[in-house]
């Protein structure tokens, strides 16, 4: 399986479907405690970045009017040969937003692309990774020192000093290991490598690498907020695994009955949930988000969103959530208080990463 994007494995592209909100269990957002007002907050307005892989562009979203203030092309100027964004990652700092490009032909030079949106969102810098890279998931650490970019291709994972935009280090892997997903903790990275079915740790001081054998094509990553776990989602046996950082072990969380294969997830800023985007496959799309309650270990609520539900993001103060359907070519808004998709934003073609951006 040479990708989980839209544009290079064909079982992994969607259909269209539209989109509302479908409750399975009784599940309630930001109950008040007790002695708490029942006013619902005021919501912090952000923007929301989009990868857009066929269009050749990423796609800016107001939080606030639920509008696209613009479009931005990834592909260098006058080119015949568009690149393709794959991952869009705000940097911690927002001072920076970094875009993972593939090539969109053979023997294309692929880039990771910085956005200034300081500047509207200008091209800052263009690093070149190389060919036949396969470039997927960027993310930074936390003090946005250093960028890191999966190379699927070359089972890789490059490290890009983000103050000299030069690559730093390449992280060998292995042959095999397909990575894709990735994310950054307390100086390493916990990437999902599809091809050898298993959490790969990276440690980013000595580059020492080891693999935590999972048992399913691992698509990607995320980190708990208190940082003591890992979630990984396994696209063929339809679960999320937990790791225990610490104990090093795992809990099997299990999508429900009907799920056709979980691909980007995200947890709520508490801690409590993780939103999990359950793509599916050409043949068999899905259109649904399964949020899954981490302190027992199982799904308790589904929304219906648009076909093909692949990246994943929520404000930093966890009233929205917002979901790209990659086949309906647009953005899912999920108002969690009222638990009900607020609205559908039409953007570019093949919608991928997303991120968000506070303002």
């Amino acid at each position: 399986m040479n990708r989980i994007s839209i544009s290079s494995v064909a079982k992994f592209r969607k259909g269209f479907m539209a989109g509302c909100a479908v409750l399975l269990l009784p599940f309630f957002f930001g109950a008040c405690k007790k002695g708490e007002s029942n006013d619902t907050p005021k919501e912090r307005v952000g923007l929301v970045y989009v990868a857009e892989e066929e269009s050749g562009s990423v796609s800016v979203i107001h939080s606030g009017t639920n509008e696209v203030v613009r479009s931005i092309s990834i592909s260098e100027p006058g080119t015949t040969m568009p690149l393709m964004p794959h991952n869009v990652q705000v940097a911690p700092n927002g001072k920076s937003v970094w875009v993972s490009a593939m090539a969109h032909h053979m023997g294309m030079v692929e880039q990771v692309v910085v956005l200034d949106p300081n500047r509207g969102d200008s091209v800052l810098k263009r690093i070149n990774i190389g060919t036949s890279q396969h470039l997927a998931h960027v993310v930074l650490d936390d003090s946005s020192r250093y960028a890191y970019v999966v190379a699927g291709d070359a089972s890789q994972v490059v490290k890009i000093d983000a103050q000299t935009f030069e690559v730093d280090t390449r992280f060998i892997l292995g042959g095999g290991h397909n990575p894709h997903g990735l994310r950054y903790h307390d100086g390493f990275l916990y990437v999902a490598s599809m091809g050898t079915k298993s959490l790969t740790i990276i440690d980013v001081t000595n580059g020492k690498v080891k693999d935590v054998f999972l048992g399913g094509s691992a698509v990607q990553t995320a980190i708990a907020p208190n940082g003591k776990y890992v979630y990984v989602t396994l696209f063929d046996t339809k679960e999320v695994v937990k790791y225990d950082i610490q104990n090093k072990t795992i809990t099997r969380i299990p999508l429900p009955p009907g799920a056709l294969g979980p691909i980007q997830l995200y947890p709520s800023p508490d801690g409590q949930y993780m939103f999990v985007c359950d793509q599916g496959e050409l043949s068999n799309p899905s259109n649904k988000v399964y949020v899954l309650d981490l302190n027992n270990n199982k799904a308790v609520q589904t929304f219906i969103v648009g076909s093909g539900a692949h990246g994943v993001v929520l404000s930093d103060d966890g009233v929205l959530a917002f979901v790209t359907n990659s086949f309906s070519n647009s953005v899912s808004v999920i108002d969690l208080a009222k638990q009900t998709v607020r609205k559908t934003i039409s953007v570019g073609e093949s919608p991928n990463g997303i991120s968000y951006r506070a303002l």
